[in-house]
């Protein structure tokens, strides 16, 4: 069975397409927007291996099979790229059953790797994997029970993603309660925490298990990402033509919509300096630093309200929620930490040197 090959990096940043792109691949299967750690952790599956929990996480991943599976009578769309017919998911369901009643002790990681396993095969695609853009925040879970899994950082410029986030509602009549997930603030530092822990891997692992993809590039020489991806995971992909894959925003050309969405200078700024120290570090440099306007400060004081609100609600209602954002915070410290204590070593270091020089 080969590496399992895992999509990383941020919402917004092109996954859902970049995961159609891979699903094309004649010898690999990719379930888009799997969530399923995050799944693992909501019901406390971690620490369990009983028959109730085995039940949960299989009926879990059959869900998002069928979901994701594209029905006959819808024109197409990206999200919908699993390659199954009635036949294969009624084979599906079978097999679910019996996995369910077999008597046998599975923790979260082997159903995985068992229903993933059958999955692929009902495909005819050896190669398994899915996109779970915070599932970075778990690679050394993941990595305890996969030790050869592939990681792809998938990236877009900082800004770009911000600007996808706070026209995020506007994509679709049922994002429109999520308004409140943007702010400049948050999606910034979530932006600097991947990218440094995509640096940190790098550093530890060379280039044998993180591979960086910018969807820019990607957008623009495509050929060559794939070429570089297939090296990377053993992916083989046939001529793929992105707009052949049905709507997709992040291949949207409309002129005037885009005219209508922007970025302020204040909401740069705050950007450009949360992300600075680590943008050069992977060639996004591209801050124009447009003049901050007279309601650029009351746009963000709205911003903020919006965001304090959805977040709080939320926090309360979901526990699931509540650990991802834990997750997330602790994340951020514990790099800060580090920040820190090089900062600290390095201006020990030129004391030392400086009093050696006296």
């Amino acid at each position: 069975m080969s590496s399992p090959v895992i999509l990383v990096g941020l919402p917004r940043s092109g996954s859902t397409l970049v995961s159609r792109v891979l699903n094309e691949g004649l010898n690999c299967f990719v379930i888009n927007d799997f969530y399923y750690l995050q799944y693992v952790e909501g019901i406390g599956g971690y620490a369990k291996s009983d028959s109730v929990t085995k039940k949960l996480l299989v009926d879990f991943i059959v869900d998002q099979v069928r979901n994701r599976t594209k029905p006959d009578d819808l024109e197409d769309e990206v999200w919908f790229g699993l390659p199954f017919s009635d036949d294969d998911l009624l084979k599906l369901d079978t097999f679910a059953e019996v996995y369910k009643t077999d008597n046998e002790i599975k923790n979260w990681s082997q159903i995985l790797q068992d229903m993933m396993q059958f999955l692929a095969e009902l495909a005819n695609k050896p190669i398994w994997g899915y996109n779970t853009p915070q599932d970075y925040l778990n690679f050394s879970l993941i990595s305890k029970a996969f030790a050869d899994a592939k990681f792809i950082f998938l990236l877009r410029s900082p800004l770009s993603t911000l600007l996808s986030y706070k026209y995020y509602w506007t994509v679709d009549p049922k994002f429109h309660n999520d308004r409140g997930r943007y702010h400049p603030v948050v999606q910034s530092l979530a932006w600097k925490t991947c990218v440094t822990t995509y640096l940190g891997l790098r550093k530890e692992y060379g280039q044998s298990r993180c591979m960086l993809v910018k969807f820019e590039t990607f957008l623009d020489n495509t050929a060559q990402v794939l070429s570089d991806i297939s090296q990377f995971t053993g992916i083989e992909f046939p001529q793929v033509d992105l707009t052949s894959f049905g709507h997709n925003s992040s291949l949207s050309n409309n002129s005037s919509t885009k005219k209508s969405k922007r970025i302020t200078g204040l909401e740069e700024r705050i950007c450009c300096r949360l992300t600075q120290n680590v943008s050069h570090e992977i060639d996004y440099d591209g801050f124009s630093m447009q003049p901050i306007g007279w309601g650029d400060a009351f746009t963000l004081l709205a911003t903020t309200c919006r965001n304090v609100v959805y977040y709080s609600r939320q926090i309360v209602s979901s526990r699931n929620v509540r650990k991802r954002v834990l997750k997330f915070l602790n994340q951020l410290t514990l790099q800060t930490g580090q920040q820190l204590e090089r900062h600290s070593v390095s201006i020990t270091n030129d004391v030392s040197i400086q009093s050696d020089i006296v």
